[in-house]
């Protein structure tokens, strides 16, 4: 097919301007047709427009990254996904004794670690920055013990990170560069200001009363850079590396950067996922969901400065990527352009969201309670048979834009022990919903907000 580069600009000019984004980037491939959009101004200062080579801070889509890097070394015969990851990290240690003595690679990659999400702390820019950031999260309880339940983390990322350099010996960025960036091809993506100084990159901006203002500090500090604080990308390179997925590792032009045995363990699915709003299961490193009928993987990132999405689509031989500079625009961003990709150029029909309104009545008595992860406590009360949920940052310097108030929205019944937040107000992505995990005593062990897990303490 030949893909009409018109419309999609389109659609993604109309996207960006009824969203209020500043720069944004769409690429995409099919059976090898590869087209790049990019559209809007990389920086309100220098008014400089977005080209198909400007750099985008791509957030979490970057721990697909940091597991293709250890899945090479599986490759490689330096690690085995199954064994304990003491084994390969000297002094390794968790808040949780049986924790640090079973939790594996697979288990980092998977999202079933059962740790802690961790600080949002700068560890200074020296080379053990990652190890630093690490070595915070040993003081903190884990959410679950490694396996028992899904519960997307950055502290699993940095220990992956910190994997990397340990085995081969480099700082995580300069194994990005080195084995995963140059080899797969991706010129337009760096990890570190004195590389991305050679790139055009588009800087974080914020809607004002006046118009956009930069959103300042560029990144919360290079430890969190194999979770995905400091890449940056164009959403072709993003799209170059989804191909890796639909040529069995191999690069454009032959280099073999994964093996298909890694390929495969990659898209392999290796847990449900309580909520649905962003996928329905994970794999070792990105998530997976189906629309249509079809199997689909990817991943979604944001970070102060930029947002991105990633997906592929094995059996239809394509590969879609968005980036944007207005983070919090960046979901609905790529719904819009999803929404015409799929339905008008692949012939996938995505699900209809949910309603955000009232369900009918339930037994709120499982749910009440409070839950609580290192930097924020969620708790869940009742009142006239609605649900309700609160939530307070320990630490607002470090939550991720949550408040020092606590914020609250009621909870709208789905399925089962899945939920559709009323409003917008919990952080993270939007579209996201929430669910409870319930044990064999019939009352909630945990909370999902999202994707993110909290334990029970009250």
């Amino acid at each position: 097919m030949t893909i009409d580069t018109t419309v999609l600009t389109s659609v993604a000019e109309t996207a960006a301007a009824e969203l209020g984004i500043v720069g944004a980037q769409v690429a995409l491939v099919i059976d090898g047709e590869f087209v790049e959009c990019p559209v809007g101004i990389e920086n309100v200062t220098t008014g400089r427009a977005v080209t198909a080579d400007t750099l985008f801070q791509i957030g979490s889509t970057s721990k697909v990254f940091t597991a293709a890097l250890v899945m090479q070394l599986a490759d490689a015969g330096m690690l085995d996904i199954d064994k304990p990851v003491a084994r390969f990290l000297p002094g390794f240690r968790l808040g949780d004794e049986d924790a640090t003595a079973t939790v594996t690679p697979r288990h980092l990659m998977s999202m079933t670690s059962g740790i802690d999400n961790g600080p949002y702390v700068d560890t200074g820019r020296g080379d053990d920055a990652v190890r630093t950031l690490v070595q915070l999260v040993a003081d903190l309880p884990v959410i679950a013990q490694p396996g028992e339940i899904f519960g997307y983390n950055n502290a699993s990322a940095g220990i992956s990170g910190l994997l990397v350099e340990t085995l081969t010996g480099m700082t995580w960025d300069e194994a990005l560069r080195d084995r995963l960036l140059v080899p797969a091809g991706l010129r337009h993506s760096a990890s570190l200001p004195e590389e991305q100084v050679y790139h055009p990159v588009a800087v974080g901006h914020i809607a004002t009363e006046g118009g956009f203002d930069h959103v300042k500090p560029w990144t919360v500090g290079r430890g969190h850079g194999p979770a995905g604080a400091t890449l940056t990308c164009s959403a072709g390179d993003l799209v170059r590396f989804g191909q890796l997925f639909l040529r069995d590792g191999l690069a454009a032009d032959g280099t073999r950067v994964l093996s298909e045995r890694s390929v495969a363990e990659m898209q392999t699915r290796q847990v449900d996922l309580p909520t649905q709003g962003m996928a329905d299961g994970w794999c070792v490193g990105p998530y997976t969901k189906t629309w249509g009928g079809v199997r689909i993987f990817g991943h979604f990132g944001y970070s102060p400065c930029g947002s991105s999405t990633l997906l592929w689509v094995p059996e239809l031989h394509a590969a879609v990527a968005v980036t944007v500079n207005v983070a919090n625009h960046g979901s609905h961003f790529a719904d819009r352009v999803f929404d015409h990709v799929f339905a008008e150029l692949l012939g996938v029909q995505r699900p209809i969201r949910p309603a955000k309104r009232p369900g009918s009545t339930i037994d709120t008595e499982p749910y009440i309670g409070a839950y609580e992860t290192a930097d924020r406590t969620y708790r869940v009360t009742a009142k006239d048979g609605a649900l309700f949920v609160s939530l307070m940052a320990k630490d607002p310097q470090g939550s991720l834009g949550v408040g020092s108030e606590p914020v609250t929205t009621e909870l709208y019944p789905l399925d089962g022990h899945r939920f559709i937040l009323a409003d917008d107000v919990l952080g993270g992505d939007p579209l996201w919903d929430a669910a409870f995990i319930v044990g064999d005593g019939q009352k909630a062990t945990h909370f999902v907000g999202g994707v993110f897990a909290a334990r029970r303490v009250a």
